[in-house]
């Protein structure tokens, strides 16, 4: 869990920062690199483009279940 908390503490500073800013193209790699990070890690033992989908969706699940810390997150994100 703690390897999901700091995954999804860089995506949501790269969301916050694109919010005010249009990334450079070093800056946008490396937050598309955590956002397919967070997709991976919610894929599980999926491969393929299925991995991706499967991904995103269980990821979208979990924020919803889990609003009061995605909230927690996203405001330490704008610190």
């Amino acid at each position: 869990m703690t390897e999901l908390m700091r995954l999804l503490a860089l995506y949501y500073a790269c969301e916050v920062s694109a919010e005010t800013q249009f990334p450079s193209p070093s800056e946008w790699a490396r937050c598309m690199g955590h956002y397919h990070a967070v997709k991976a890690h919610f894929a599980g033992d999926l491969t393929g483009p299925q991995a991706q989908i499967e991904g995103y969706r269980a990821w979208k699940t979990w924020e919803d279940d889990n609003g009061v810390l995605v909230a927690h997150l996203r405001e330490r994100a704008t610190r």
